[in-house]
């Protein structure tokens, strides 16, 4: 059996029994390509191909192009590996059946939806787990190297969407068991992609506050306070600034006699 792993997120790289599948010479094929791997659930008809690629040519030159790259992704296909990948079944293509793909997508989304489950059951360690290996898995956008192809737009944003999920999330599962060194450290990254994020903002107060920073902790109340302002013309919630008076005045120790 032909074994294909396919990472569709951030840069786009398929490997085909081990060898990895040149899709930097023809851009045609390796959209082509792209394509019949994230919807390798269903054949896809010639017609859904030429409208997400060539939806403004003539009929005769979109359908020509559909056939040269088609042609093309064949070819870089067979160079890693001389069993047919891609079928045809009349004018409809997909992933042949007899390929069995890993798609880092799909992993992605199970090890997401994993995570929501173990939440509602109440289980945080299997959640962090499962959501660590969403984070894991994400290292960039769908198809980041294609930033302006319009049939992949609606699958970024919501990939895009569910990763910020996952690591807002873990965020906070990191902080409430004690682990403020990475809570924090995946709470910068989350506020470099998502900077309004007024959940995380707070689980970095509390990871600073954690490790004796109170200061830090007081300075990123501000950072966001001025974020929410700059960008939204809102203020903080009504949790965040009882989190922030509680840090603000913290209660004295008590000494015994």
């Amino acid at each position: 059996m032909v074994r294909v792993r396919a990472q569709l997120l951030g840069q786009l790289r398929v490997i085909v029994d081990g060898r990895l599948v040149d899709t930097t010479t023809s851009r045609r094929s390796r959209n082509v390509i792209a394509y019949l791997l994230a919807h390798r659930d269903a054949l896809v008809p010639g017609e859904v191909l030429i409208d997400a690629f060539w939806p403004d040519a003539p009929p005769r030159a979109a359908r020509n192009s559909l056939h040269v790259a088609l042609s093309g992704a064949r070819r870089l296909l067979r160079a890693a590996s001389p069993e047919p990948i891609i079928e045809r079944r009349f004018d409809a293509y997909g992933i042949a059946r007899s390929v069995s793909v890993w798609c880092d997508v799909e992993q992605f989304e199970a090890s997401c939806l994993a995570g929501r489950q173990a939440d509602q059951a109440n289980d945080p360690e299997a959640a962090a787990r499962h959501y660590a290996t969403a984070a894991l898995l994400f290292q960039g956008d769908f198809l980041a190297d294609e930033p302006y192809a319009e049939w992949a737009a609606t699958r970024r944003a919501e990939l895009r969407v569910r990763a910020l999920e996952a690591r807002s999330r873990l965020v906070a599962l990191y902080a409430e068991r004690g682990d403020f060194g990475p809570a924090a450290t995946l709470a910068r990254q989350v506020l470099t992609d998502d900077p309004c994020n007024e959940g995380v903002h707070r689980g970095l107060m509390l990871c600073y506050a954690g490790s004796g920073l109170r200061h830090l902790a007081l300075l990123q109340h501000r950072q966001l306070v001025g974020t929410l302002w700059d960008s939204l013309r809102v203020g903080p919630s009504s949790e965040t600034t009882a989190l922030y008076e509680r840090l603000r005045r913290p209660e004295p120790v008590s000494r015994s006699a």
